[in-house]
């Protein structure tokens, strides 16, 4: 299912006391909790950005001034960090209630102590906001002491903290339309799950959608959930594919930089959003002599890849990082031998998208429509692929089970 809205906004909530993990929490809050020398919130903010969320709201209580001093009007790339404190501790529901002027009209909502790696993209566009007021995430169990979740046709019938007869959890991400608190009493405690999730199903107005793309679902509640996390983040690196651009993802009419010039391949949309779905990264290098020569600029470029982002969003879909390589041996400003060490078949982007991105270098393919994509890709022993002008991409990655 497809919608027309746009979420740019997410929601954490950070107020809980931790009571759980017991002296680990009575100085600090369980989202500050040091994960392999950052906090945990961190991580959590850090995968917001990747998916180019505008705000990030921080629903804080427990020692609120420790959230407030290192995170309040913080920006990271094109994304805003707000500390939104409640005076009292007034539940998750009451949290949100409290934030109300703040909330866009659809935003994404995640717990502080649980990290979700999944495509956001994709998860917005199932929801459903005419017939919705939310779209919940669910999970498959792996203990049976946890509640459940019953649907029909992704329509919530029942959720329950007790062991009921369901395959699937709550997995704590939504998306969330902000009209049903209005009217809320402020200052009043509201659990999100008992006083509001409850009330939409009564209305048939809560969404399930079942999630087959956790590559990490990682919850701190506990010292033993605690210690996991530490040793899943420590050796957390993603698979990568590098795509070159003209050629592989649009038609090469020769020097493409604008959006009238560009023409997408066939299927290429999907495949990206089907290597997003399976947790790769998708980065695009592109040699852009163009720019050297003086035929257009860094910023039509980047301008150009703002439309490509825009379309591939409406599809559930996004490229991580674009590396551009602007070499031109006659130019003035990128003659330079940082310039060519970037432009293919040289390893100057490889080795950019490297040091940004934990990337898992014995699971690393390149497609390019080009020799020197090629001898690039044997020089950082990735797995190659010569796209040609009837190549099916999608299938050229299913086949091979990328």
């Amino acid at each position: 299912m497809k919608n027309n809205i746009e979420v740019k906004q997410a929601v954490v909530l950070c107020g809980g006391l931790g009571t759980r993990l017991g002296n680990l929490t009575k100085s600090i809050p369980k989202p500050l909790l040091k994960i392999n020398k950052s906090s945990f919130i961190d991580h959590i903010i850090n995968h917001l950005v990747k998916y180019k969320f505008k705000k990030i709201i921080l629903l804080t209580g427990y020692k609120s001034n420790l959230f407030k001093k290192k995170y309040h009007l913080k920006k990271i790339k094109n994304t805003t960090i707000f500390c939104k404190s409640e005076k009292k501790l007034i539940g998750t529901g009451g949290a949100l209630v409290d934030a109300y002027r703040y909330l866009d009209n659809f935003f994404l909502l995640v717990n502080g102590d649980t990290f979700l790696d999944i495509n956001y993209f994709d998860f917005i566009k199932k929801f459903n906001p005419k017939s919705s007021k939310l779209l919940m995430a669910l999970v498959k169990k792996k203990n049976t002491k946890y509640g459940g979740v019953r649907f029909i046709k992704n329509r919530i019938i029942s959720l329950s903290k007790k062991n009921i007869n369901s395959k699937y959890i709550n997995s704590g991400l939504y998306i969330l339309d902000k009209s049903f608190l209005k009217n809320k009493k402020k200052n009043k405690y509201y659990s999100l799950e008992n006083d509001f999730i409850q009330d939409l199903i009564k209305k048939n107005k809560a969404q399930s959608d079942v999630r087959n793309d956790f590559n990490i679902f990682i919850d701190i509640g506990t010292k033993n959930d605690l210690k996991t996390a530490k040793k899943i983040m420590k050796d957390f690196k993603r698979p990568a594919v590098f795509l070159d651009r003209d050629g592989v993802i649009n038609e090469d009419l020769g020097y493409v930089h604008k959006i009238n010039q560009f023409r997408w391949r066939k299927n290429v949309i999907k495949s990206i959003k089907l290597l997003n779905d399976k947790n790769y990264f998708v980065f695009v290098i592109t040699n852009q002599s163009g720019i050297g020569r003086g035929y257009y600029s860094v910023s039509d470029v980047k301008k150009l890849h703002d439309w490509m982002d825009k379309k591939l969003y409406k599809n559930g879909a996004m490229i991580d990082d674009y590396i551009i390589a602007p070499y031109f041996k006659g130019s003035k400003n990128y003659s330079s031998k940082f310039h060519f060490n970037l432009r293919k078949p040289n390893t100057g982007m490889i080795k950019i998208l490297n040091k940004k991105w934990p990337i898992d270098k014995k699971k690393m393919y390149l497609f390019g429509d080009q020799e020197t994509d090629l001898q690039l890709g044997k020089k950082i022993l990735a797995k190659t692929f010569l796209i040609k002008k009837k190549t099916n991409i999608l299938k050229v990655i299913k086949k091979n089970k990328i």
